[in-house]
C-alpha cells in the first residue's frame, strides 16, 4: 500500500475518532453527590459472621465444659475437631436466623408504608415459615450436640477409665448399674465379716 493510502486512512480514523476533543470535558465531575445506600456504621457481614461465630464457641465450649474436664477436652484431638465442626454448623444456623429476622423486619416496614400489594404478604408468610423451620433445627442441632458430648463422656468413662465422674479412691464410678453391683460384691469380700454367736443361755 502506498504511504499516501496509508495517510488518508489515518485521516479518516481520527476523523471518526475525534482526536480533536478535548482531553477533559467541562462539567463531567460536577455530578451530584451520590448518597450511599447503606449506612457506614451498619454491621457488615463479615462481622455478623464473626460475631455468630463468637456466640456459637461461647455455646459449644460451656457445654463441653459441662460433661467434660479441661484435661480430657485437650488429649483428646477428636473432641476438639467434632468441636470445631460444631461451632461451624451452629454459627451458620444462628447467622441464617438473624438474616430471616431481618428480611422480615425490612418486609413489614415496607408493608406499614402502603405497599400492601398480596405477594408482600405471600413473601411475608414464606420468610415467617422459614425462620420457625430455623428456629427448630437450631433446637434439634443443639439436643443432637448434647447427646453426643454425654455419649462421648460415657463412653470415655467405660472404655478409657477418664470420664468426669471416675472416683480414684474408692474405684467407683457412675458406669451403670453391672459396674456398681459389681464394685459393691468385690467390697463386700475384702471386708472381714464375723458371725455373732448367740448366746444360749440368754433368754
Amino acid at each position: 500500500m502506498k504511504e499516501e493510502s496509508k495517510n488518508k486512512i489515518r485521516s479518516s480514523l481520527d476523523d471518526l475518532i475525534g482526536h480533536d476533543l478535548p482531553d477533559e470535558v467541562p462539567g463531567l465531575k460536577d455530578g451530584p453527590n451520590l448518597v450511599p445506600v447503606k449506612d457506614p456504621n451498619t454491621e457488615t457481614n463479615n462481622q455478623a459472621l464473626v460475631r455468630a461465630k463468637t456466640k456459637a464457641t461461647g455455646v459449644m465450649d460451656n457445654l463441653l465444659k459441662f460433661y467434660l474436664s479441661e484435661d480430657i477436652i485437650e488429649e483428646q484431638e477428636y473432641i476438639r475437631a467434632k468441636c470445631e465442626l460444631d461451632k461451624y454448623a451452629l454459627s451458620m444456623l444462628i447467622r441464617q436466623m438473624e438474616n430471616s429476622e431481618t428480611a422480615i423486619t425490612i418486609l413489614m416496614d415496607t408493608i406499614n408504608e402502603g405497599d400492601v400489594a398480596p405477594r408482600m404478604f405471600e413473601v411475608l408468610s414464606d420468610l415467617q415459615r422459614t425462620l420457625l423451620d430455623i428456629i427448630k433445627s437450631q433446637t434439634m442441632y443443639m439436643v443432637a450436640v448434647e447427646e453426643n458430648v454425654k455419649k462421648i463422656s460415657r463412653d470415655l468413662d467405660v472404655y478409657h477409665g477418664k470420664g468426669p465422674n471416675k472416683k480414684l479412691d474408692n474405684k467407683v464410678s457412675s458406669r451403670g448399674t453391672k459396674e456398681l453391683m459389681r464394685a459393691l460384691q468385690d467390697t463386700i469380700e475384702e471386708e472381714e465379716i464375723t458371725d455373732i454367736e448367740s448366746d444360749e443361755d440368754e433368754k
